[in-house]
């Protein structure tokens, strides 16, 4: 027998899906002096370094933006799928939505709600006002896949906080046309040890979870073709005789530029009419 959550937990749950997150920072124009810090689970909270922990250092993200025929935003969530490469039902929604489209125009919505990959670092923007201040770098797949080639070929020790090397990377052109680029230059770069204790937790901040938020894209992406929605523990559209499984393997197109949106969760009305007013 399943037990309903408490009050507390109902609330603990709200609580959590309307904490908002810290915007994550892009590459702007032209070329930039970028440092790129160690694992956040490598060093505790005074900055010392963690003997054996782990040296990861960055957390692949991606979210649906969930658009009507009108190119109206209806929703923003977290894809399962490109964050944690498990499945998720968003994209679910999308198969069976793409399935019952009738045009190619509903396709083409339907498409472009599919979840773009990007990897989350942290890093010092040293060309910025606060240059020792860490922030949450998103990177596209082909520069941070030049990123990777950097480290494995470099003599040197780029992430290590007091010796590493300072990567110049570059941004070109704009939207689909948008090029990349990620070198690593000679001189280095000192993270100061209070830099270390600041590191986030990129772990935490993809944790965007929330049922409210999930039922609310999946009833956008319905919508686009007209499925009917019945609310519950199955979230199964009206339509269909059976709750669909997601597709093993399957994975979230990659995009070299997704809409320029904040990259946080959309937890409640009031922050998705923030991001409507800003398109």
């Amino acid at each position: 027998m399943t037990t309903k959550p408490s009050l507390m937990e109902l609330l603990a749950a709200k609580k959590q899906a309307m904490k908002k997150t810290e915007k994550a920072t892009k590459l702007k124009a032209g070329d930039q002096r970028v440092k790129i810090l160690p694992g956040w689970r490598s060093y505790d909270k005074d900055g010392n370094k963690i003997v054996g922990g782990d040296e990861t250092f960055w957390h692949e993200f991606g979210q649906h933006f969930v658009k009507d025929a009108a190119e109206q935003l209806q929703a923003v969530y977290l894809c399962t799928n490109a964050t944690y490469d498990q499945p998720c039902e968003v994209c679910q929604a999308l198969t069976t939505a793409s399935r019952a489209a009738p045009d190619d125009a509903t396709q083409k919505v339907i498409a472009e709600a599919k979840a773009g990959r990007v990897t989350l670092v942290n890093a010092l923007m040293l060309d910025s006002a606060e240059p020792n201040t860490p922030v949450v770098l998103e990177l596209k797949y082909g520069v941070f896949s030049k990123v990777v080639n950097v480290i494995q070929e470099c003599e040197g020790s780029p992430l290590d906080p007091e010796n590493g090397q300072i990567f110049i990377m570059s941004r070109e052109g704009t939207g689909l046309t948008t090029k990349y680029d990620a070198q690593i230059s000679l001189k280095t770069y000192k993270a100061p040890k209070a830099t270390l204790a600041k590191l986030h937790n990129l772990d935490d901040y993809v944790k965007q979870e929330s049922e409210e938020q999930k039922r609310k894209a999946i009833s956008a992406v319905n919508a686009i073709v007209g499925i009917g929605y019945a609310a519950g523990p199955a979230d199964t559209p009206t339509t269909s005789p059976a709750r669909l499984s997601a597709p093993k393997g399957a994975a979230p197109v990659e995009h070299e530029d997704i809409p320029d949106l904040e990259a946080k969760p959309v937890a409640i009305d009031a922050e998705l009419d923030d991001l409507l007013a800003e398109l």
